[in-house]
């Protein structure tokens, strides 16, 4: 072979392998950007966003509340379930097979939305895992404990008729077995649907916690293996709902649901401590916060009726101040906050909160590893 056709040869030769070996690198570098939401999860107590949105199909395209807790990197808690969290489910390469702890924080569509779509899945990854360690029948037996506000009994105003004693809300357990009941629940197929998957023995427990949001009455509805989980009764208005508090190996999220977060009765009496969620947020690491509204919007025509369901920024900031929370994260984000969260942001700080202060997106991953 002439010398020169050789040297071109191996000149080709050479220029593939490093055009090879640049493509292999930024292969690499592209998985790398890739990573799951799943495999950012360290230490013993952690937050996976599954939905920080709203009650709105908004461009964004954030989904609706939902929030899946981890203890020692394995999911142990779900908190609300509202439309898009499925689809965020599957993206995060979270395995549910073992969930068995649900929360709601009350029973409005986007908190709720899409709690039975995770709750086949769970049975789905139930099987998944039998199938791979060739276990069969029964596979999952432990029920899905789901936690809920109970009925506060506000009824309809007059002008719709409803029937007399009709309330607007139901319990969380009639919410739940409106759905799953073998013999009644909408869903009802599930309970056998799991087995013919080989999934499991599909069963489920709720229970209703009592929402009274003009006094600081914390109820425990956890306390095993280090786990304790505790709710108290925020203002949402008309709706029963809850705040939860969640405590692992010295570790505590807070999560508002959707609230006004009152510092005072309706009747302008001021509540012990500053109000509940001051209260059950006290000392937390981490404060995830129904931040829907601005401090003077929304201002359309009845748009009132936003002040007495959310929570303004500076009330916000007010709250986060004075329960001495570590880290503040700003979800429930709407249209309109979402354009203005510099300005949110600062109506927080002017209250005073000088600590970590953030805005969650949707497979964000909170870690509680250490205190600040």
């Amino acid at each position: 072979m002439d010398n020169r056709v050789g040297v071109c040869v191996a000149a080709v030769a050479a220029l593939g392998l490093c055009l090879a070996t640049g493509a292999a690198l930024a292969d690499n570098k592209h998985k790398e950007k890739e990573k799951l939401a799943v495999d950012k999860v360290k230490g013993p107590l952690s937050v996976l966003v599954l939905g920080s949105g709203g009650p709105v199909a908004a461009a964004s395209g954030r989904a609706s509340a939902a929030y899946l807790i981890f203890c020692d990197g394995e999911p142990c808690v779900l908190m609300d379930a509202g439309g898009g969290a499925y689809q965020r489910l599957a993206a995060s390469g979270a395995n549910v097979r073992n969930l068995d702890i649900v929360l709601l924080s009350h029973l409005h569509i986007d908190h709720t939305g899409d709690l039975s779509s995770i709750i086949k899945t769970i049975y789905f990854h139930a099987r998944g895992f039998n199938l791979a360690n060739k276990a069969f029948p029964p596979g999952r037996t432990a029920p899905i404990r789901i936690f809920g506000p109970a009925a506060n009994g506000a009824e309809f105003p007059p002008v719709l008729e409803a029937d007399p004693g009709v309330a607007q809300y139901p319990s969380s357990s009639e919410y739940v077995h409106g759905h799953y009941d073998l013999n009644t629940g909408l869903e009802r197929y599930l309970n056998i649907f799991s087995r013919a998957i080989s999934g499991g023995i599909f069963d489920y427990k709720p229970m209703d916690v009592s929402p009274d949001w003009t006094a600081y009455n914390p109820e425990t509805l956890i306390d095993e293996d280090g786990l304790v989980i505790t709710a108290v009764g925020v203002n949402h208005g008309p709706v029963p709902a809850l705040a939860f508090r969640i405590e692992y190996k010295g570790h505590t999220i807070v999560y508002s649901g959707d609230t006004s977060s009152r510092s005072t009765t309706l009747d302008g009496a001021p509540l012990p401590n500053g109000g509940n969620m001051v209260s059950i947020s006290r000392g937390a690491d981490l404060l995830i916060y129904d931040t829907a509204i601005t401090d003077d919007l929304p201002n359309g025509p009845n748009d009132a009726v936003f002040f007495g369901l959310h929570t303004t920024p500076s009330r916000i900031g007010e709250v986060a101040t004075a329960a001495g929370v570590k880290h503040l994260v700003l979800s429930h984000i709407t249209p309109i906050t979402e354009p203005r969260l510099k300005e949110v942001k600062k109506r927080v700080r002017a209250q005073g909160y000088r600590r970590k202060l953030s805005a969650a997106e949707d497979l964000n991953v909170y870690n509680l590893k250490h205190h600040d």
